[in-house]
């Protein structure tokens, strides 16, 4: 999950990253500790993954939306 929004060479960075950023959105952060989240998980359940798509959106669909061209 961790790669596929913070696309790294190492996973040890896209980790230490998503963390962060997670950490960095209050209520994100805290809809995943009520799902049982710790910064120890490795593997996120599907209801962690959930939450997380519903606060961040799919990954890359942000970047796929400004490099559509616009309307003629």
């Amino acid at each position: 999950m961790a790669q596929a929004y913070y696309p790294c060479e190492y996973n040890s960075s896209s980790i230490r990253s998503f963390r962060k950023h997670i950490k960095g959105i209050p209520q994100l952060y805290a809809d995943l500790l009520e799902a049982e989240y710790t910064d120890k998980v490795t593997t996120l359940t599907p209801l962690q993954i959930a939450i997380v798509i519903r606060h961040l959106g799919v990954p890359n669909q942000a970047k796929e939306e400004l490099e559509k061209p616009p309307f003629s």
